[in-house]
């Protein structure tokens, strides 16, 4: 499974979009500012995940994702915490 999620660190006030095979890793990869791109945000939490079969499915919706603005990636994080 891939895994599309979205993480937002209130430090620097910023979401971040990527695609992973596995969350926990990716996450912790990030909190430990072994990202460049994500350094300067710790500490980063999960707000939306969306899981795919195939990781061509996964980077579709990143891509996606990565050309949405700030009002549209919160909408969709309140309409998945909403369903669930």
């Amino acid at each position: 499974m891939h895994t599309v999620y979205i993480i937002f660190s209130p430090s620097a006030d910023r979401y971040f979009i990527g695609q992973t095979k596995n969350l926990p890793i990716t996450l912790w990869q990030h909190n430990a500012k072994t990202n460049p791109a994500t350094a300067d945000g710790k500490p980063w939490e999960v707000k939306f995940t969306r899981q795919f079969d195939t990781r061509n499915e996964a980077l579709s919706l990143e891509m996606k994702l990565r050309n949405k603005d700030r009002a549209h990636l919160e909408e969709l994080i309140s309409e998945a915490q909403a369903a669930s």
